[in-house]
């Protein structure tokens, strides 16, 4: 399984594409009425605050929400599985990062929003947005590890009622473990959280596509392809109006962030409330022909969201300190070496797959994997990280 992060992939090709100057209202006039910042309302709806002149919303997340529902359908399909003890199959798996074979028709869809139709008949797939800012050789490489991943862990559902032990995959409490007592689902999930949100939110959409047109409607449409960038971005976060709604530092709200967005606010305690502000304010900037203050957003939000899965690195790996047993050990670790994978796509802090491998190679590519963890290889890694990201 771990070939892909044994052998550290050079990044090739990858181009940040620079900011385009900010253009005068001359030059580029505005197609919506100025919205003034101070009038924003951090707890009303998203879509109820960017309206047309006949007061119809210019908003539409219904493309994020598709997106963002695949891949906690997968996620299920892998969770639930592995609780009921039941044999997972890659071809499901795959057909569900591809969008092939209408493969949601099989699964209790999560969330309200979308039919197994929905996801089906969309033209949306996960397998196209992951790494969707690098270069063709590591977009084809990164779709080519998730399948690897789902290859093996079809092999080791079948030991899904053995025990896991030193060269032998199986449960180890209710994790499912390979035979180097690595728990593959938590890393599908927390490598998808970088591969997929992170790269396709801060590195396409909040980055290279903040270059789109802001000055003529989309044909049929009633956004701009700038506003609809900025929308689909908030959209592949969350499936809420309102982002993080009722959450406190100690308590969630009433409603469920998945993946990133339940991230940022556990491991982001001094700026998760200030996402949802930033979203807001990006998207008036939109309006406003405001570069200055769109670019600045965009880039309060990529640093947030990277440091935010930097901290969740540093918080599982800490877990493998103060967890009393080897299972809540073991998926201590699943997760960070997701999280520490999905690094790889942490640009703003010049983060890439040399820093990511290097750190996964010196902590779980001994012979063992996670059997032969200890307190310097975890002190190590910690290190990296913080000395990276400034933690």
């Amino acid at each position: 399984m771990f070939q892909y992060f044994k052998k550290p992939q050079v990044l090739l090709g990858l181009v940040l594409l620079a900011s385009t100057a900010c253009e005068n209202d001359s030059e580029n006039p505005r197609l919506r009425a100025e919205v003034e910042y101070s009038s924003l309302d951090f707890d009303s709806s998203y879509a109820s605050q960017f309206l047309d002149a006949n007061g119809t919303s210019t908003v539409s997340l219904e493309e994020g929400n598709i997106s963002l529902t695949m891949f906690q359908s997968l996620n299920k399909y892998l969770t639930s599985n592995v609780s009921a003890n039941t044999q997972l199959d890659k071809t499901i798996l795959s057909n569900l990062f591809t969008n092939t074979q209408s493969p949601f028709s099989t699964l209790e869809i999560t969330g309200d929003l979308f039919t197994a139709a929905d996801l089906n008949n969309s033209s949306i797939s996960l397998s196209e947005r992951v790494a969707a800012s690098k270069s063709a050789q590591e977009i084809e490489s990164t779709r080519a590890n998730f399948e690897l991943l789902f290859a093996e862990i079809e092999g080791i559902s079948s030991s899904l009622n053995e025990e896991a032990g030193v060269n032998k995959a199986g449960k180890l409490g209710s994790y499912l473990l390979n035979e180097d007592g690595i728990e593959v689902a938590q890393v599908i999930q927390k490598s998808l959280i970088g591969a997929f949100q992170l790269d396709y939110i801060g590195n396409v959409l909040l980055t290279a596509r903040l270059n789109a047109d802001n000055s003529t409607l989309v044909a049929g449409e009633n956004y701009t392809e700038l506003e609809h960038n900025w929308d689909i971005a908030y959209g592949t976060l969350t499936t809420n109006p309102i982002y993080l709604e009722g959450f406190t530092d100690s308590e969630r709200g009433t409603v469920s962030e998945f993946g990133a967005g339940s991230y940022i606010w556990e491991y982001n305690k001094a700026s998760y409330a200030k996402i949802y502000p930033a979203f807001l304010k990006g998207r008036a900037a939109i309006a406003n022909n405001d570069r200055v203050e769109l670019e600045n957003q965009a880039l309060f939000i990529r640093q947030e969201f990277e440091k935010s899965l930097a901290n969740a690195a540093l918080g599982y790996l800490g877990k493998w300190r103060t967890s009393a047993t080897a299972d809540k050990r073991a998926h201590a670790i699943g997760e960070a070496i997701g999280f520490i994978y999905s690094l790889r796509f942490a640009t703003t802090y010049q983060a890439d797959a040399n820093f990511s491998d290097s750190i996964l190679l010196a902590l779980i590519g001994s012979d063992n994997g996670f059997w032969d963890l200890d307190a310097t290889k975890i002190s190590n890694a910690e290190a990296a990280i913080k000395a990276k990201f400034n933690l």
